[in-house]
Parts: C-alpha cells; sequence; structure tokens
C-alpha cells in the first residue's frame, strides 16, 4: 500500500512539473504575439490609418500617427481626441480657454469622455488622481453643462474613484460617498438635468461595494429610476421576445471578430439565451437546426435549453427526436437531473407512438441511472417516474421488465395509475403470459386498490387459465371484501 501510493504521488509530481512549463510558454508566446502585433502597427502605421471600433482600441492604433493640424483651433482639438492623445487634447483645450476661443459643448464632452471613459485606468489614477485635477477643472469651466456632462463625471469617478464636488465642497470618493452622490443628483435635478441608463448603472455598481450604506441608498436609486420609467423600460427589454431583434443582434455579433469582445462565460449565456428564445418562437425544423449547429461547438447547453427544446418538441408534436436529445443529455451530463427525467418521461408515456421500441430503449437507460451501482449514488425513484417506465415497458412489450417496475412500487410504498395497471394487463394479454396477470392481481389487492376486482374480472374473462391459477385468483380477495365479510361478522356476533 506504501509503495502504490508513493508511485501515485510521484506520477501526480510528474505530471504537475510537466504542465508549469507548457503553461509557462503558453504565457510567453502569447505575449510575444502581443509584442510582434504592436511592433507591425508602430512600423506601419499607413495600413492601420482606418479604424472600425468606435471607441477607437487604444492598444490598434500606431503610435508615430501625428495629427495633421497644427494652428490651435477647435478643429485641431477635435483632431486629438479622435486620435486619443490625452495630454495634447488636455493642453490644446487649455490653449483655446486661455485665446478666449469658445469651445462648443459637444467638443467638450468628447474631451471629457476621452479623459475619463476611454483612457486607460493607469493614466488617470497614477497621473492625474489629485484634487482640481484636469476633469474636475474642465468640468468647472464649461459655460454650460448637460445630461451628457454630469453622467460622464459621475461614471468617471466609478471608473477611477477620483475625488469630485459640484461646487466648493470637496468630498473624499470613499468616506462620504453616499452624501457626495446625492448632493451630485440634488444638483442635476435643480438644473433639470435628467440622469440616463449608465448613470444609474454606475451608481448601482459602486453602491454594491459601500455596505449598509450602499444598500439604504440603493433603495433610493432604484425609486427614483422607477420614478423616471427607467426600470419599466429595462424590464421590458429584458423581456422582450422580438425574434427579428434577436436574429438582428446575432447577425451584428457574428460580424467580424466582434464575438471577441464577449469571453466564453458571456458568450455561453448570449447563446442560451438565443437558443431559448429560438424555442418559444420559431418552427421545430428551424430550432432542430440551430442546435445541431450550436450544440456544442458554439455553447454548453444548461439544463434550461433542454427543457426549453422538449417544450418545443412537445409543442410541435416532434417527438421522434426526443431519444436523440436523451443522448445528448447521457453526453451533457445531465442524465441524473430529476426535472429533465420527469419531462423526457412524461412526453414520452403521455401517449401512443409508433417508436415504442426506441421510446423503451431511452426507459432502459433512466431505469439503470436509477438503479446503477458505483462511486455515484443511485438516484430515488419517483412514484411518477416509476409509472412512466412501467407504461413504455408495457406498450413495448417487454412484460418481465414491467413487472420489475411494478415491483418497485410495493418496495418505496407508491401507488400505480390505473393507466399503468390496465397497460401491463394489455401486455400480459399480447404475450400470453397469465402468470404476470394473476401477480399483477395480487399486487393490487395488497396495496388496496379499488381497481382489484376490476383486474380480476379482466384476466377471468381475457386470459386462458389453468386450474391452480383459478385457484389463485379465487384466494385473492380485495380491501373492500376483506372490509365487508368483517362488517358482516360483526353484525352476526351483535345479533347473537
Amino acid at each position: 500500500m506504501f509503495f502504490l501510493t508513493l508511485g501515485l504521488l510521484i506520477v501526480c509530481f510528474f505530471i504537475l512539473f510537466s504542465l508549469i512549463p507548457m503553461q509557462r510558454l503558453f504565457l510567453l508566446s502569447k505575449e510575444s504575439g502581443r509584442n510582434a502585433a504592436k511592433y507591425i502597427i508602430k512600423q506601419f502605421p499607413q495600413y492601420f490609418d482606418k479604424t472600425f471600433a468606435d471607441p477607437n482600441v487604444l492598444c490598434l492604433m500606431p503610435e508615430t500617427l501625428t495629427p495633421q493640424i497644427e494652428e490651435v483651433s477647435e478643429e485641431a482639438l477635435k483632431e486629438r481626441i479622435h486620435l486619443r492623445m490625452v495630454k495634447d487634447s488636455v493642453n490644446m483645450f487649455d490653449q483655446l480657454i486661455q485665446a478666449g476661443t469658445p469651445v462648443s459643448l459637444e467638443t467638450t464632452n468628447s474631451l471629457l469622455d476621452l479623459y475619463l471613459l476611454l483612457s486607460s485606468l493607469k493614466f488617470i489614477l497614477f497621473i492625474d488622481s489629485r484634487e482640481n485635477n484636469n476633469a474636475e477643472r474642465i468640468f468647472k469651466i464649461m459655460p454650460e453643462r448637460n445630461a451628457h456632462s454630469y453622467c460622464t463625471m459621475i461614471r468617471g469617478m466609478v471608473k477611477v474613484k477620483l475625488s469630485f464636488s459640484v461646487g466648493t465642497t470637496f468630498f473624499s470618493f470613499t468616506k462620504d460617498l453616499g452624501i457626495l452622490f446625492k448632493v451630485f443628483l440634488n444638483h442635476m435635478a435643480q438644473q433639470e438635468v435628467q440622469p440616463n441608463l449608465l448613470t444609474f448603472n454606475a451608481l448601482l455598481k459602486t453602491l454594491r461595494r459601500c455596505g449598509g450604506v450602499g444598500r439604504s441608498m440603493s433603495l433610493l436609486v432604484i425609486k427614483e429610476m422607477e420614478a423616471l420609467d427607467i426600470g419599466k423600460r429595462t424590464r421590458m427589454c429584458c423581456d422582450l421576445k422580438d425574434i427579428k431583434l434577436a436574429y438582428r443582434l446575432n447577425k451584428a455579433m457574428e460580424k467580424g471578430d466582434n464575438w471577441k469582445f464577449l469571453d466564453m462565460d458571456r458568450l455561453n449565456v448570449y447563446w442560451s439565451k438565443f437558443f431559448s428564445l429560438l424555442c418559444m418562437m420559431e418552427q421545430i425544423e428551424i430550432v432542430l437546426k440551430w442546435y445541431k449547429e450550436m450544440s456544442p461547438s458554439l455553447f454548453y447547453p444548461t439544463p434550461k435549453n433542454i427543457l426549453d427544446l422538449l417544450q418545443a418538441l412537445d409543442a410541435a408534436n416532434h417527438l421522434e427526436a426526443i431519444p436523440s436529445v436523451w443522448e445528448d443529455m447521457k453526453q451533457l451530463g445531465f442524465s441524473r437531473r430529476h426535472d429533465l427525467l420527469e419531462e423526457l418521461l412524461a412526453l414520452m408515456s403521455r401517449e401512443q407512438h409508433p417508436d415504442e421500441l426506441v421510446f423503451a430503449k431511452c426507459a432502459e437507460d433512466i431505469k439503470a441511472v436509477h438503479e446503477q451501482t458505483g462511486r455515484e449514488a443511485p438516484l430515488e425513484w419517483t412514484g411518477s417516474a416509476l409509472c412512466h417506465v412501467a407504461l413504455l415497458f408495457s406498450r413495448a412489450g417487454r412484460t418481465q421488465d414491467a413487472w420489475n417496475m411494478m415491483e418497485h412500487f410495493q418496495k418505496i410504498n407508491r401507488i400505480p395509475t390505473d393507466q399503468v395497471m390496465d397497460e401491463f394487463l394489455n401486455c400480459a394479454k399480447k404475450s400470453s403470459c397469465p402468470d404476470e396477470a394473476v401477480k399483477l392481481v395480487k399486487l393490487a389487492a395488497s396495496l388496496g386498490l379499488p381497481s382489484t376486482e376490476r383486474l380480476k374480472s379482466r384476466t377471468e374473462k381475457e386470459f386462458e387459465l389453468s386450474e391452480k391459477q383459478k385457484k389463485a385468483l379465487e384466494n385473492i380477495k380485495s380491501d373492500s371484501d376483506s372490509s365487508d365479510s368483517d362488517s358482516d361478522s360483526d353484525s352476526d356476533s351483535d345479533h347473537d
């Protein structure tokens, strides 16, 4: 035992230390690729003069790209803002203000966007995170401000935790955050500037990290959103069932390399929601086409996706595709999900289908999941699952498997439905198994089912019974018969 443990430890260490160099090699290759891309952009800027992203991606812009307008003017300022030259843009703005040249509100807002939202976090934190910084100074000297100006400042504060105040009072972002936002929003209300969704989102994102103060203020923020009808519109967008809009969004997402802006988790969530909408709104042929193309190459289906697919198959009466869905469920690791198993069995056993043999194979797999031995504990049988599996075996003519299911009812103290009893009796009749029919009547009597007499009568009429089987049937008494006999004996004793 000692040598076996020692051998396992040696193998684990070998695997661990063999993976570390591979991981390091991967990281080095990744960084080398980044450096090579930067070198190409820097050496050949003429091939990168067109930008398709909005805002421009800073790392994809050549460093040697110089502005063409040299004189001090608003057009020169716009050019530097477009090239994302933060220091030069601020210097040009200061020169225009010192020369008395008015700068339009749109250009000033663009400068604030560049400085607070589009610039790198490192630049703002380590170069200009002091009081009376450029952002605050530009905001103070603006002759007029609109909603965009206020929203940019709030979002910038949230991004870099700058200290900022409108007026002479200056609050620390970390100490008096609640008072700061309250004053700022009140100031916006006084000037009749309406905050937008991005402003509220930035507020809630910051208040989430502020403990009790954040929780109390977040309720006020949500009430303010409802007063401005923003919350209702947001919920409406989240619950929008517009398949045409979904296709347009998907077309935009698949254009070029747009999908790379989503990480793997968000991309999987996107495809999951898109597929659920397809199951709800599209025809089943289109749903199955998307399902074959998407799973599992584009996204890893969730249990809800499988449930939506089963409901779509049910609505379109396309149940012949259920066996292939079950195979996918086994590959995806969903074969032990009670909700999916119940839905799958209910669809297969609800009505009689021409694919009874195939459905019985699925039922056999589900039975194996409930009775498997090994590391994983077997699933517990439910009454509905037992009924569905027994029905599927009976309709497929698998009498012995169906009887094994019938015996489980007594073991786990569950009651089979009349449909299950009748289907099993039909199966025993087709396979000419009178012994199984007699066993069924005995089981019904032991469970005290009211259908015992009816099953007993059917067995006597529809089966060719031997004398031994007839005698066994005669000895079977239902609860009603035994209760009647008990009442008769009690009445006789009272009469005596």
